[in-house]
């Protein structure tokens, strides 16, 4: 009896300390539990910010709080980490996450720069040739190049046809003129001048050019060709004084032209097919441009606009001219001159 009694006691006495460990646990439970608590929202708000610009470009759909709980599971967690994860399946981690908004910001930075540029692109360039209201004839003559109509059924007019070498052009088409016997000669002389005749003291024998533009007109070249006088004759001042300001910009004056492709710039002879189109460069004849000696040279950094193109180079809002005045329409130029390319021509004559 007497050891039970003293049991009895020894417990009742212990068991206030018992009491106040089991309450100092719970106390300690309830602490850490709302240490987790505000750590949750903290990670909450730092992973919103970054779920959020992530939201702006399309990369993630994740909410602030779903990239919290998913922070707060890595501590310990709950249900509701769980589904949270479900929400944001295939996102990083919150550690990675810093990473991947840089990169979303990035890729964002990059979208506008992109968005900018195309809308610079559509603000600068522009076609300088508009629809004409009036026929330009050729030394009296009216051909397709200056008649009022679509002959080849492309959209465009007349001197709005990247084809047509000028109103003394009867092919829409195709660079040929298709004028009969014009400009069909081994000796070529001006080629925008409207005849074929060795006026002014202009005259190129195509069988001095090695890239054999005249090979289909009887006037092939042959190796040492080049060494000939007559190959070796340079244009005289009286034949540039007068064809150069006829010749289109990208030309030279026997009728050899510089015309843009994607894969690189060809000099092509208007003459040598009449199938040679910017549809079909491959039926054209290749020459070799004098362009330097005798011509029109072209410059689209200057904002000319070049044989064989319908648009102003990105940047420019008027044309450029080595010869004459800029022009929009034939109003623009004198009564003896017509509207190509942008600039004032003396018309044929």
């Amino acid at each position: 009896m007497q050891d039970l009694r003293t049991f009895v006691s020894g417990s009742r006495a212990r068991t206030p300390v018992r009491l106040g460990l089991v309450f100092g646990l719970l106390l300690a439970c309830s602490s850490n539990k709302d240490d987790d608590g505000a750590s949750g929202d903290g990670s909450g708000s730092a992973s919103a910010g970054s779920s959020s610009t992530t939201a702006v470009v399309g990369t993630s759909t994740a909410t602030g709080t779903g990239a919290a709980t998913s922070s707060s599971s890595s501590a310990g967690g709950s249900a509701g980490s769980t589904a949270t994860s479900e929400a944001t399946e295939g996102s990083e981690s919150s550690a990675e996450g810093g990473e991947s908004t840089s990169d979303a910001a990035t890729a964002s930075d990059s979208g506008a720069a992109e968005s900018s540029g195309g809308a610079s692109s559509s603000s600068g360039g522009g076609s300088p040739i508009p629809t004409p209201t009036e026929m330009v004839d050729c030394a009296g003559r009216i051909y397709a190049c200056g008649d009022l109509l679509d002959n080849d059924g492309d959209g465009l007019i007349d001197l709005q046809d990247p084809e047509c070498t000028g109103p003394c052009d009867d092919d829409e088409g195709s660079f040929a003129t298709g004028i009969p016997g014009d400009n069909v000669d081994c000796r070529q002389d001006c080629f925008f001048d409207g005849n074929s005749g060795q006026s002014e003291r202009c005259e190129w024998d195509l069988a001095c050019d090695p890239n054999n533009p005249g090979e289909e007109l009887g006037c092939a070249y042959r190796p040492g060709n080049e060494d000939l006088q007559r190959c070796q004759n340079q244009a005289p001042q009286e034949c540039i004084d007068f064809c150069a300001p006829l010749t289109p910009p990208g030309c030279d004056c026997f009728g050899c032209c510089t015309v843009d492709t994607p894969n690189g710039p060809i000099d092509i002879f208007l003459n040598g097919s009449d199938e040679c189109s910017l549809d079909n460069l491959d039926a054209c004849k290749t020459c070799t441009s004098k362009v330097g000696e005798c011509g029109n040279e072209c410059d689209p950094e200057d904002c000319e606009l070049c044989f064989g193109e319908t648009e102003l180079p990105e940047g420019c809002s008027e044309t450029t001219c080595d010869f004459g005045n800029p022009c929009h329409e034939l109003d623009d130029c004198a009564e003896e001159e017509y509207c190509f390319l942008g600039c004032c021509y003396p018309r044929p004559s």
